[in-house]
């Protein structure tokens, strides 16, 4: 238990030392805690600019393009006269989509003849692409609606009947754990997690790596080492959660339903097992600056198997293979279930066995990799 301590001890020390390790175990974090939620800040997509081609120049088409004008989630940028002018206005970046009122559009109503609209949206960006459907979507809607209800009246119903007859069956939609589905709730939290884990691994390995060279490792046991440096990891990085999903979360309004003591004993095994897997990289890299280089360039890989940006149990299933080997997929999953579900601990059970899993399995990579880099046993 003493070389423990000291191995402990020692790991603080060094990363105090080590200008570079403290950058990327105590500040980067912090730092991108501060910064990285302000894009998300609007948390929906307001006020969409749409370009209208109205062929039809009747008061009932005029009165679709204010309603959609009116709307949140939208505004009409401009007016084109044909289609190729409008795309190329959603080219340039002016609009993200187009309204097309086709010639007849309020004649073909009154005559109770089928009449539509034609929306054009710009979906190489998905969030643009959603907004302006669901809103020429809604506006159309609406505007339907309206006109069904007035022939009702007009056959001799009172508002209320006329109001059940157009619309016999009424839709509700309530965004679960995400209360005003932003983009930021969705994305932020789980982005944080992943962050934690990319700043420990590329910190730990430039450490282990920086040691390695200086000293030719560490004089006290290959058990030791590992569990002063896991220690040291934790405490460090436990402070970090603390800012992160309690100060940084409560500043920009994200939701926090854990109790504390729940996501501490969470974030212990994935705290754990990226140190440890960060200790098992670093053996493969002889200077400091090629491990940070090579574990930084696994971020972008992490976000993808880790879900955030496409359902993992839709992911091909090599990919879902691969995804297993990383602390972040399953930290992230038990995380969401916690933080934003509002999940018991024992609901998060399969993520969190599965983390102590990893931790078990990255000890034994450790081990054998301090065992043959200079460490006594």
């Amino acid at each position: 238990m003493i070389a423990l301590g000291r191995e402990f001890r020692g790991t603080l020390a060094r990363i105090l030392r080590d200008k570079g390790t403290l950058i990327l175990l105590l500040l980067a974090s912090v730092a991108y805690a501060l910064f990285y939620p302000t894009p998300y800040l609007g948390q929906i997509l307001r006020k969409l600019p749409i370009v209208v081609v109205d062929r039809d120049h009747t008061p009932l088409s005029r009165q679709l393009v204010r309603w959609l004008d009116a709307s949140e989630a939208a505004s009409v940028a401009g007016r084109a006269n044909d289609l190729s002018s409008a795309e190329e206005a959603v080219r340039a970046g002016i609009a993200g989509a187009i309204l097309l009122i086709p010639r007849d559009f309020e004649r073909h109503v009154q005559r109770r003849e089928p009449a539509w609209v034609e929306a054009y949206a710009d979906a190489s960006y998905f969030l643009v692409y959603s907004t302006a459907l669901r809103a020429i979507n809604g506006v159309a809607g609406a505007l339907s609606g309206g006109i069904s209800v007035r022939r009702f009246e007009a056959s001799g119903l009172d508002e209320s009947a006329a109001l059940q007859r157009a619309r016999p069956i009424s839709f509700a939609s309530w965004p679960l754990f995400n209360p005003i589905a932003g983009y930021g709730t969705f994305v932020v939290p789980a982005v944080f997690v992943l962050i934690l884990q990319q700043t420990l691994l590329i910190g730990i390995g430039a450490l282990r790596v920086a040691e390695r060279a200086a000293d030719g490792g560490s004089p006290h046991p290959v058990w030791a080492v590992l569990g002063g440096k896991v220690a040291a990891v934790l405490v460090i990085y436990i402070a970090h959660a603390a800012f992160m999903f309690g100060v940084v979360f409560h500043l920009y309004g994200f939701p926090m339903r854990a109790p504390w003591p729940d996501l501490v004993l969470f974030l212990i095994p994935y705290f754990a097992a990226a140190t440890l897997l960060g200790l098992t990289i670093a053996g493969l890299f002889e200077r400091p600056e090629s491990s940070t280089v090579a574990l930084a360039a696994t971020s972008i890989p992490a976000l993808f198997l880790s879900g955030i940006s496409f359902p993992a149990d839709v992911q091909a299933g090599w990919v879902r293979a691969l995804a297993v080997l990383i602390p972040s997929t399953f930290g992230i999953r038990g995380f969401l279930q916690l933080a934003e579900m509002g999940a018991r601990f024992d609901q998060t059970l399969g993520a969190w066995g599965a983390l102590w899993i990893q931790v078990a399995a990255y000890a034994g990579t450790a081990w054998l990799v301090l065992r043959f880099k200079g460490t006594r046993s």
